[in-house]
């Protein structure tokens, strides 16, 4: 599997573009992906599609069929077989189709929350889903799905709120806002948001604002479209099921990307270590095979069969793609795969392997279970497996886990941690039963760390234990709190022969605590504010937008216990500035970007009682902030005190 969902989570994680990001950001994302089989090995291959998608006649009720509401309420009994209703169904207008969208929650089996959704389209089956509900970090409310599709007047996206959002606004990119409509279904967990926007100014983000109708935030849309900067290399293919498949090339590689109605499903190359690679996610079982591949099927057990031609990719990467409805409606459900040529002959098959996640990521020593995580049924587990990376050119040890909910919603296994070397990570997962369940973080265990300790929200400290399983490469470290109110605000560690390092978790309660803060913000440059909101929240007001991207100090600490001379500086750039804190006695800061633009602003000590130095200004014109752009700091006299 490629890293471009990767470089999106580092890109947008925080939605900061700050430069001090931990150096493993990208491998968190590899818990975000869908379930896929054997062929996952972290490799290469990829995915999109192709389609002349055709169903053999053994499919529930003999195939989705007709376009009625009777195969919409088919395909809601069909989602709902292992699933408890949680809460009140709702039904909104879907101006792409003029037909019904419902929208609601479910319970799954292991007891996480679930948003499900059917479809209904005017000139074909409807189509629906149910994922699990994957609270992003740093906001309270994200975006789940949409109806934008080529050829409709109108599209509508929806996604998930916290509770007590007051409410919702789109925002285009050109600058155009949108109101939205936040509801709250009777004995629910979340709240659901819709925008409705023409379809020719799509949106780019949302902004979310809390009762009094104050902005405490923006969540983007380019995370759920996956789409990085690069050159598109070509139109885009159009398939069924409201699929949009299309290349990019950027200065790494060649990606291809898979979208429904807007939605991102995955990316990935295309190279192809397999002469078939598939994923099943959004009951679509999904693509890409060598191009002598003609047609592909999926045989579940007891004979059900789904098949589809391939279609040779437009862009002349030498794939062919493919799309199918997944006929069991369980992405649990394995399946063989075969592949055919243009004769008919059969070219491979691969037979399904068993659920056992240790199947899919064979361990490098002891598998260990975390003491007092999840229940005997699903315990939560950790292992050190050797994987292999792009089309199977890189090989590494990484740290594996499984028994919850991961950070962005994948209830499988997860490898992610990179190199055994690497600075402090931590991995969170969350259980649900028996309820209310636990909140375990776990990571890599250098030699060379004495100790961690999770700081909880409530100022309590929870020292983390190390465990070393027979055979492992390494140590891990693990801290379980039972999930509810009280949450891990971050995490102090300890080198034996170094100073304490902090590592604060993202806070998405601090834009509404800042908006409301009692004290006054303080003016910068360039029109920016800061304002620090107890107990552990820092932000910046960027024309009346809030940022709450750079780190706060932990519960009951200031900033300056967040900055040394490893690290004197946190900033990050804005829309149209730049700005951040730094070490006290700070008097001037000075930004050279990668193309030689310089920009230098005047530093104040705040007057929060942290210890810092605020600075803000406006963006050098034409600067570039890759690799190789720098910050410094000057004292009151002209000498350099620290660089970055």
């Amino acid at each position: 599997m490629n890293d471009l969902e990767e470089r999106l989570r580092a890109a947008f994680d925080a939605r900061a573009q700050t430069y001090d990001t931990s150096p493993d950001a990208w491998l968190r994302v590899r818990e975000r992906r869908p379930r896929r089989h054997r062929a996952l090995r972290l490799a290469a291959a990829a995915l999109p599609v192709a389609l002349l998608a055709v169903f053999v006649p053994v499919l529930l009720n003999g195939g989705l069929g007709r376009n009625t509401a009777a195969d919409a309420d088919a395909l809601y009994q069909r989602l709902m077989q292992d699933r408890t209703p949680a809460g009140e169904q709702l039904t909104v207008d879907n101006p792409s189709e003029g037909k019904p969208l419902r929208l609601w929650f479910a319970t799954a089996r292991q007891g996480h929350p679930e948003l499900c959704y059917v479809l209904e389209r005017a000139a074909a089956e409807p189509y629906g889903s149910c994922s699990a509900v994957a609270e992003e970090a740093d906001a309270e409310a994200w975006f789940a799905g949409s109806t934008l599709r080529d050829g409709a007047r109108d599209a509508l996206d929806w996604g998930v709120a916290l509770q007590d959002v007051g409410g919702i606004t789109g925002v285009a990119e050109d600058g155009r806002r949108v109101p939205g409509t936040v509801l709250r279904p009777a004995g629910a967990p979340y709240a659901i948001w819709t925008v409705t926007y023409p379809a020719r100014q799509a949106m780019s983000g949302i902004e979310v604002s809390d009762g009094a109708g104050r902005a405490i935030g923006t969540t983007s849309r380019a995370l759920m479209e996956g789409q990085e900067p690069g050159e598109l290399l070509g139109a885009p293919l159009d398939l069924p099921a409201g699929v949009t498949v299309d290349a990019w090339r950027t200065p790494q590689e060649t990606t291809i990307r898979w979208t429904r109605h807007g939605t991102h499903l995955f990316s990935s190359t295309p190279r192809l270590d397999e002469p078939v690679f598939a994923t099943q996610s959004e009951n679509l079982i999904t693509g890409l095979a060598r191009g002598n591949v003609a047609r592909v099927a999926f045989v579940f057990a007891g004979g059900t069969t789904a098949e589809a031609e391939t279609r040779p990719d437009p862009w002349g990467l030498g794939v062919t793609l493919f799309a199918v409805d997944d006929p069991t409606r369980d992405p649990a459900d394995r399946f063989a795969t075969v592949a055919y040529d243009a004769s008919g002959a059969q070219l491979w098959r691969e037979e399904p392997e068993s659920t056992d996640p240790l199947n899919d990521f064979p361990p490098v020593g002891e598998v260990m279970t975390i003491p007092g995580a999840g229940d005997a049924d699903n315990p939560v587990r950790a292992w050190f497996a050797s994987v292999t990376m792009k089309g199977g050119r890189d090989n590494m040890v990484t740290l594996c886990k499984s028994g919850g909910l991961s950070a962005w919603g994948g209830t499988g296994p997860s490898c992610s941690g990179g190199a055994l070397t690497n600075p402090f990570t931590a991995h969170k997962l969350i259980t649900y039963l028996p309820e209310p369940g636990t909140v375990t973080y776990l990571g890599v265990a250098n030699e060379k760390w004495e100790s961690v300790t999770a700081v909880l929200s409530d100022g309590r400290h929870v020292r983390a234990a190390f465990l070393r399983g027979a055979g492992t490469p390494a140590a891990i470290w693990h801290v379980t709190i039972p999930n509810g109110d009280v949450v891990v605000s971050g995490f102090t560690m300890k080198p034996k022969d170094g100073p304490l390092e902090r590592h604060p978790e993202p806070d998405r309660t601090c834009g509404r605590r800042a908006v409301s803060a009692e004290a006054g913000r303080q003016p910068l440059a360039a029109g920016l504010s800061a304002v620090v909101a107890e107990p552990a929240c820092v932000a910046f007001f960027e024309g009346g937008q809030v940022d709450t991207s750079l780190p706060g100090p932990l519960p009951g600490e200031k900033l300056s216990d967040l900055l040394d001379a490893r690290q004197p500086v946190q900033w990050r750039r804005g829309t149209a500035t730049w700005y951040g804190y730094a070490l006290p006695g700070t008097a001037r800061v000075e930004l050279v970007t990668s193309n030689g633009r310089t920009s230098t602003v005047e530093a104040v000590p705040d007057r929060f009682g942290q210890g810092v130095t605020l600075f803000g200004g406006p963006v050098p014109e034409g600067g570039e902030f890759n690799a190789g752009t720098v910050i410094r700091g000057f004292d009151a006299d002209g000498k350099q005190l620290w660089r970055s």
